[in-house]
């Protein structure tokens, strides 16, 4: 819970922190924020340590290279080794699976877990998109823009690759009857 809202407020913060503060400041205050959820997650005996671990990499490069454009990498990183994994067959029910866990859907049985992993194809390509568009927010959109993107943008992805599995599985279904 306290990664996934760290990974909300992580674009608005590095902007803020970087407009405010210099630069050792602002990648200093992000290296303590990601040891801390690495102890966390890490104590949670949770697969997800990577990933502050990916936030303390980049904010400690920030340090030593002294370039605050480092820092908005993280999400762009991250997104990559998501598509990455998402992309090797062997890992994606894995992740599908602890990813979807919490929601609506699975709780409510509607959709199986298996239904969620026979269609990978939806979400790599979603995850795929999600980097392009990581890549577009970061070189060509202002750092606000890029913001936005990073912390609730990128939902607006996978929300929608959730809907046209759904309807993907339910018209599958329907064919079947």
């Amino acid at each position: 819970m306290i990664l996934t809202i760290f990974s909300f407020i992580y674009g608005p913060l590095v902007v803020w922190l970087t407009d405010s503060f210099s630069v050792k400041t602002s990648s200093t205050i992000i290296l303590i924020v990601s040891i801390a959820l690495i102890v966390l997650t890490y104590k949670k005996k949770s697969s997800v340590w990577v990933i502050p671990l990916v936030y303390f990499v980049i904010s400690l490069s920030t340090l030593i290279f002294g370039k605050t454009v480092l820092m908005q990498f993280a999400p762009l990183a991250i997104s990559l080794g998501v598509a990455l994994l998402l992309s090797m067959k062997y890992k994606t029910s894995f992740m599908i699976q602890n990813g979807l866990d919490h929601w609506y859907f699975l709780k409510q049985k509607q959709i199986t877990r298996e239904q969620i992993s026979s269609s990978v194809w939806i979400w790599a390509t979603a995850a795929w998109i999600n980097v392009f568009l990581h890549t577009v927010f970061l070189i060509f959109m202002s750092k606000w823009f890029w913001a936005f993107y990073v912390s609730a943008g990128w939902y607006a992805v996978f929300v929608s690759a959730a809907v046209f599995h759904i309807y993907m599985w339910r018209r599958k279904k329907k064919d079947k009857s």
